[in-house]
């Protein structure tokens, strides 16, 4: 289960953060629809996230998240998947309305469920870019890429899309996608600092 539920440590590690025009400190919240399906597992969950981003400096920046998401295996079993993200990462201008990002971290995932617990950690990356398409609408891909001690690596994409209401305030849709995962939400973001 491991190597599936990869991806779902990757929903975080996109999460942008920003430069001139963009802002790189910023906390959220999330809801997220998770559909897990590989050769050995079909199921679907849902979980809640949390995340931020801190700048440091002009190019530089710190980021941070917890993301928690149950699946229901069968009637009365539930598999209770947490991780936990730290790191940092880089970002600068490709033109007045475009930024390239790339983050590295460190993942930590624990899977529970009647009483049992496994868990496995690792390095997370991923390179994308943030662009405003209008004054209000931020739009943001990543590639991304984990690999875990012992739950095998994978690689996947994310897109999100940002609706600035103000300066400080924000709401947003994302999917991601990896071989035997499709994840989808909803969440706002509230900037600071900049």
């Amino acid at each position: 289960m491991f190597r599936s539920t990869v991806f779902i440590s990757l929903l975080i590690l996109a999460a942008p953060a920003m430069a001139d025009g963009f802002n790189y400190n910023y906390l959220e919240g999330s809801y997220q629809r998770v559909e897990l399906d590989d050769s050995f597992v079909d199921v679907d969950g849902d979980g809640y996230g949390i995340a931020g981003s801190f700048a440091l400096g002009d190019s530089w920046h710190l980021i941070g998240g917890f993301n928690s998401t149950s699946f229901d295996v069968l009637p009365g079993i539930d598999v209770d998947l947490d991780e936990l993200v730290l790191g940092g990462g880089f970002h600068t201008s490709l033109t007045p309305n475009v930024d390239f990002v790339a983050n590295l971290a460190y993942v930590r995932l624990e899977g529970s469920s009647l009483g049992f617990s496994v868990d496995d950690d690792g390095i997370g990356a991923s390179i994308g870019i943030r662009a405003m398409a209008s004054q209000n609408l931020e739009l943001a891909a990543a590639l991304q890429y984990v690999e875990l001690s012992d739950g095998g690596d994978d690689t996947s994409v994310r897109g999100d899309a940002w609706y600035n209401f103000t300066p400080n305030f924000a709401v947003g849709l994302n999917i991601g996608a990896g071989e035997d995962l499709l994840s989808y939400g909803i969440g706002a973001r509230i900037y600071f600092g900049n």
